[in-house]
């Protein structure tokens, strides 16, 4: 980021919005951010009303928000079909590269590969095995120009469209510094899916995209009491987690009507970090995880943190990326600590390519 450069970063999500706008001077600057949950903000009941055209006025709101206005962002593609993978291939040229990648793809992704658009970024070369590790993201194209229309449509104009997986990954690497011998896995709890990326300093990252996301609890609530969804979402954000250092305050969590869908959540996350953490000693035989950081909108679940720290038997943190000491705030911006958990994509856009 140049000095006195502003970066933003915008997050489409299925159920909020999130906007936040940095710029450099002795620290990374946050000047503004905006966030419209669509569901409190009564612009829709349930997931069958959202259309592009609510998204494009609810961008279009935002933006006329900030002082200066804002043309240029930086942006995301999210879902369970924009997809990371890390791939071994021969020491090639990048435009050789690109043909190896859908050839290689080819029988491991489930749609038409002449179908998506691919982008690579190769991590490391080994010159004595002739090989190279790729980190490749996969979108189909029919998501990325919906999700460029909706930008041209609220009069935006894009200067990185990547997955929001990697955009995570780039904002906790920025600014969260690693143990040398830990390895540690982040958790962002989105609304539709859960993105999981297992790290160690000396090794590549493991990404996985899992369909599981706080839509999916909303989903268990409406059918468990009989209720509409927009009531079933109020009565998950009326039991948002409020800070308690990790005690354990079971009794808050043991009293609601729906303990079945949400401990059947908490089950199926702590199956699948299980399941990474195996396979990651397996691949670099490094020690199981020694900690899981929770991030993005559904990790706000009162008590989520204490009941997936009881399932895998591994200590959990809440990670707030906005209270990074590396970054700085606007004195009027008063509401990191309510608002922090939503802003990992976001953040993570807009400090690309900055540090």
């Amino acid at each position: 980021m140049s000095k006195g450069k502003k970066s933003v970063g915008i997050d489409i999500g299925s159920n909020a919005i999130k906007i936040i706008g940095l710029r450099k001077k002795k620290k990374i600057r946050i000047e503004f951010m905006k966030l419209t949950d669509l569901y409190m903000s009564r612009n829709i009941n349930r997931p069958e009303d959202l259309s592009d055209t609510l998204l494009v006025q609810v961008i279009r709101g935002l933006t006329g928000e900030i002082k200066g206005g804002v043309r240029k962002v930086k942006t995301s593609v999210s879902g369970p079909d924009a997809l990371v993978r890390s791939i071994e291939l021969p020491n090639l040229s990048d435009s050789e590269i690109q043909s190896a990648i859908r050839w290689k793809l080819g029988s491991i992704i489930l749609f038409n590969i002449d179908d998506v658009e691919i982008d690579f970024q190769v991590l490391n070369t080994n010159n004595n095995s002739n090989m190279q590790t790729v980190l490749v993201g996969i979108v189909p194209a029919n998501e990325m120009k919906r999700h460029l229309d909706i930008l041209s449509r609220a009069h935006l104009e894009p200067e990185i469209v990547e997955i929001d997986t990697l955009a995570i990954y780039n904002c906790f690497i920025t600014l969260q510094d690693l143990h040398p011998d830990k390895t540690v896995a982040l958790v962002n709890i989105g609304a539709e899916c859960t993105t999981l990326i297992v790290m160690h300093p000396d090794h590549d990252p493991f990404f996985k995209s899992i369909a599981i996301g706080g839509n999916t609890l909303t989903r268990d609530i409406e059918r468990t009491l009989h209720i509409s969804f927009i009531d079933a979402e109020q009565q998950k954000i009326e039991t948002n987690y409020q800070p308690s250092h990790n005690t354990d305050n079971t009794n808050d969590y043991k009293e609601i009507d729906w303990k079945g869908p949400l401990l059947s959540m908490v089950a199926k996350l702590a199956e699948e970090l299980k399941k990474a953490d195996i396979y990651y000693q397996i691949l670099y035989g490094e020690e199981g995880l020694q900690r899981i950081y929770l991030t993005g909108g559904g990790a706000k679940l009162k008590n989520l943190d204490y009941l997936l720290a009881d399932a895998v038997k591994v200590p959990v943190a809440l990670w707030n990326p906005l209270k990074s000491e590396k970054l700085e705030c606007d004195q009027e911006i008063g509401n990191i600590d309510e608002l922090g958990l939503h802003f990992a994509t976001s953040l993570g856009l807009a400090l690309r390519d900055e540090l």
